[in-house]
């Protein structure tokens, strides 16, 4: 079957890169989490009797090494989410039975622990508010949709229960800070369930299109919900802003159902699954959310079946199916930080100049440089480091300060101004040393630490600045 993508997309942002790892076993129809540092891959379906695999497989992205442990239950079609210091999976089963077995391992230790849903079923979904992971929805058995929501406390290690106000099987959800939200599952409502973690309340929300078989993922401050069926495939997503409380809608490159969604950084992927029925799908839509742009990718096998997530600054994607089941690991690397404050005021060269950082974004690593471009020819430059944002014009430049300080004698302020650190445009990158950002005293970055970077520079008599970039660091 041949497939046109629109004439208008674009090919996978400059900054990312794809590789690829290995799972342990070939396997579809399994979960992924992250905590921490940690991607994990947990269950699915393996073939063998009884078609069932426990096998859980551990990413350390700092190390960039792999583990394997073991699932108390072998089971597929399970559900995962994090929460605190604790990756949890949920449900599934083999062929035989349903099973309501949670098993959560602490990233902290490295131990797993036990504990019970309410109920046991497939097809539902999870996500998390704050300290809170949430299991919905899905069925018991014979495709009885359930409201039936199961939550696990992390920071008091308790379980509750709550209710969703619609039913639902096969829906999606995600979490964006203390509010979690799930919606499909359904021909008719396009109510979604919004679950506030730090009140317990609940409240309804409406996407643009009911369906079901849809996928989600959070990036930023936006909650999207993508594709799925409504007895025809769509290409749908809907998005969620939860900083202004606002829907919009954009489209996939291809209408699609049964994709994974997964996101890091700046960037929301959402891979592969099923075109037209039965077509399995090697289509990547990748959502910029800097610059609220779409762009496409492809996998190097088409699948379906498989599981993603974020860690760090890459996205995984592992195992599936297509013509038979798959231990590859795709991951796409889209870069540490995600930019803010721009466009930057244009300079004399006509451009508006722009940084960015590349490497990694765990300390462990201490592999992080800035890039800054589209600055005049000839101009010097230098790059700012603040832990605070804002917008600020100081006097006498043309461009604005993104961290949060009046430019002269800021104390908030670090400069890379020193011999050796002068770029000169039209670009100059700088190797960043994590031990001693320069402000006063210096100070090291630590695991948990977001820094804000900028670049100033001269610009034919005046000054300007880029746009920033923000880096949370593992």
């Amino acid at each position: 079957m041949i497939r046109f993508l629109p004439a208008f997309v674009c090919i996978v942002p400059a900054t990312a890169q794809w590789s690829t790892e290995q799972l342990s076993e070939p396997r579809s129809a399994l979960a992924a989490t992250s905590v921490g540092q940690y991607a994990l891959f947990g269950g699915g379906a393996n073939g063998g009797a009884p078609n069932a695999s426990a096998t859980v497989d551990i990413y350390d992205a700092a190390a960039e090494s792999w583990a394997t442990s073991s699932l108390s239950i072998a089971r597929h079609s399970l559900v995962a989410t994090s929460a605190g210091s604790k990756a949890l999976f949920a449900g599934g089963g083999p062929q035989t039975a349903l099973v309501d077995r949670v098993d959560i391992w602490d990233a902290t230790t490295g131990l797993w622990t036990v504990g019970t849903l309410s109920l046991a079923r497939e097809d539902f979904a999870a996500a998390t508010a704050g300290t809170q992971a949430l299991f919905a929805g899905g069925t018991a058995g014979a495709n009885v949709p359930e409201g039936l929501v199961d939550i696990y406390d992390a920071a008091t290690g308790t379980w509750t229960t709550s209710t969703m106000a619609t039913p639902r099987i096969r829906l999606a959800a995600t979490g964006i800070g203390d509010i979690a939200l799930f919606t499909g599952g359904t021909y008719t409502n396009a109510t979604v369930d919004i679950y506030d973690s730090s009140t317990g309340s609940w409240r309804v929300g409406q996407m643009s299109l009911a369906r079901f078989d849809l996928t989600a993922t959070t990036v930023g401050t936006k909650a999207l919900f993508a594709g799925g069926s409504t007895g025809s495939i769509t290409d749908v997503v809907d998005i969620y802003d939860a900083e202004t409380a606002t829907w919009s809608t954009a489209t996939l490159s291809v209408p699609r159902r049964n994709m994974v969604a997964a996101s890091a950084g700046r960037y929301a992927l959402f891979v592969g699954g099923h075109e037209q029925q039965v077509y399995t799908s090697d289509v990547v839509d990748i959502y910029d959310s800097a610059t609220d742009t779409w762009s496409v990718s492809t996998l190097p096998v088409a699948r379906h079946f498989m599981a993603a997530t974020g860690v760090g600054d890459k996205v995984m994607i592992g195992g599936g199916q297509f013509a038979t089941r798959l231990s590859v690991v795709d991951v796409f690397d889209a870069g540490p930080g995600v930019p803010f404050c721009g466009p930057a005021v244009p300079n004399s060269s006509g451009n508006s100049a722009r940084i960015f950082a590349t490497g990694s974004p765990f300390v462990l690593q201490s592999d992080l440089t800035l890039t800054a471009d589209r600055l005049p020819a000839g101009e010097f430059g230098y790059f700012l480091v603040g832990s605070n944002s804002g917008q600020f014009q100081p006097p006498g430049s043309d461009g604005i300060l993104c961290l949060a300080c009046g430019f002269q004698g800021c104390t908030g302020i670090g400069r890379y101004n020193q011999a050796g650190n002068i770029i000169q445009g039209p670009s100059g990158s700088i190797p960043i040393d994590l031990t001693a950002l320069p402000l006063s005293p210096t100070q090291a970055v630590l695991p948990g630490d977001t820094w804000n970077f900028q670049c100033w520079f001269r610009d034919v008599g005046s000054s300007n600045f880029t746009n920033a970039v923000s880096v949370t660091f593992l």
